[in-house]
């Protein structure tokens, strides 16, 4: 399976830095109230803001557990949904944005499905917006009662769309609102290509990889292709200590945000056990506190802040 290594994220960190040079600079920092008003029409950001943490957890860090955040930095309220723990996850960084729904009240613990839930055909699919869960009895809605489903991913743009690649490597594709099912296409099989349970961070379709090259179908999910993850109008940051080209150095150490285009680029810090917001107005030289820091919701085995997501509207 195709994954960015903390190299490979410090690099695409800094080249989207790079594209982000309108966004700040060594000119005089902006008045709070200039970067809330910039907020105000950079997108919707009122509301609960989504943050994905992803753990290090057993006693060589073997297991990595998704654990999100609902955050609102105007109020401080937040609040926390853990996920199974998974061994050797198969998402990449840049398809952990996939294990959400484009709502931002579902999500899925990988790309690939349980052994268990293989066997059985009942997924479990987790709720972002409380504790419960939710059953998907695959073989019932495709009416294959020997179907193996593999992998799995959110569409990104229609909340109720879940694709899942059975062993056939049958696309099947599931209306959550429905509850049906139907047959999208089959991915291709050539000599020395295979299916990782791969996912494009874009489309959410899912590509087959070559064995022995960094070559997808379709192209541009290869370990060496880094392109920015786009969202809602705007696209994630990762931030790992590269310096971010075009952005005033950050206020901490561990931290993830997001740049609306052409608008105010946000960061959460998460170095202690409470989330605090900050915006960059562009054209500034510094990063502006705001709102409300959270209540400690920061897991304390955190490695990465995968994501942060805008509220929905």
């Amino acid at each position: 399976m195709v994954r960015l290594s903390r190299m490979r994220a410090a690099l695409a960190a800094a080249a989207l830095g790079t594209a982000l040079a309108g966004c700040g600079d060594a000119g005089t920092s902006q008045p709070q109230d200039d970067v809330a008003s910039a907020s105000a029409g950079a997108g919707a950001a009122a509301g609960d803001w989504l943050l994905r943490f992803t753990t290090a957890e057993g006693a060589d860090g073997e297991q990595s557990r998704s654990v999100y955040v609902r955050y609102d930095p105007a109020t401080g309220q937040a609040s926390a949904r853990n996920l199974p723990p998974v061994l050797a996850s198969d998402a990449s960084q840049d398809e952990q944005v996939l294990l959400v729904s484009a709502d931002h009240t579902r999500a899925v613990p990988d790309t690939a499905i349980p052994a268990d839930e293989r066997r059985s055909g009942k997924l479990t699919i987790y709720s972002v917006t409380g504790q419960t869960t939710e059953t998907l009895d695959i073989r019932a809605l495709t009416g294959q009662s020997d179907l193996r489903a593999v992998a799995w991913a959110f569409d990104p743009t229609d909340a109720d769309v879940l694709r899942i690649v059975d062993s056939r490597q049958v696309v099947w594709k599931v209306d959550l609102a429905s509850r049906s099912a139907s047959k999208e296409r089959t991915l291709p099989t050539r000599d020395g290509w295979i299916y990782g349970n791969g996912f494009d961070k874009e489309t959410g379709e899912p590509y087959i990889e070559s064995i022995d090259s960094d070559q997808t179908d379709p192209a541009g999910n290869g370990d060496s292709d880094a392109r920015a993850v786009h969202r809602q109008g705007g696209t994630l940051i990762r931030y790992d200590g590269a310096e971010l080209d075009g952005l005033p150095k950050p206020p901490c150490g561990f931290a993830g945000g997001f740049a609306f285009d052409g608008g105010v680029v946000w960061l959460f810090c998460a170095d202690t056990p409470s989330i605090a917001a900050y915006q960059a107005h562009p054209g500034g030289a510094s990063w502006h506190a705001f709102g409300m820091p959270s209540p400690k919701v920061v897991p304390a085995s955190a490695a990465e802040l995968t994501f942060a997501l805008p509220p929905v509207a």
